[in-house]
């Protein structure tokens, strides 16, 4: 009797368990549906360029110059996005990005 009492305890305690988990992934995707939907575009862009930048910087440390040069371009491509988009910002990220894809480029004709 004490063995079935534990099973079903233990049992009740599991689904229990789950089924508030269940509830916090649904909450958790609700949620960042909502907020992919009211997103600025520009988040998502600034966002890309930070990633592009990023990937570039370690590819590069990698001595991945190829692989390198196409985030370097993708970052200035994002970079050139964001200060059209929001005139008068970014302009320094952007002259960054452009720099680095020039030292890049002389890197990569030096190799």
């Amino acid at each position: 009797m004490k063995l079935v009492s534990a099973a079903l305890t233990g049992g009740l305690i599991a689904l229990a368990g789950y089924a508030g988990a269940a509830r916090r992934r649904r909450q958790a995707a609700r949620a960042e549906a909502t907020r992919t939907s009211t997103e600025d575009p520009t988040q998502a862009l600034l966002r890309h360029a930070e990633e592009a930048d990023r990937d570039r910087d370690e590819l590069a440390a990698q001595g991945r110059l190829a692989e390198a040069l196409d985030h370097a371009r993708e970052s200035v491509d994002h970079w050139t996005a964001l200060t059209q988009a929001r005139v008068g910002r970014f302009q320094a990220e952007r002259q960054t990005a452009l720099r680095r894809l020039e030292e890049l480029r002389s890197r990569a004709g030096s190799a």
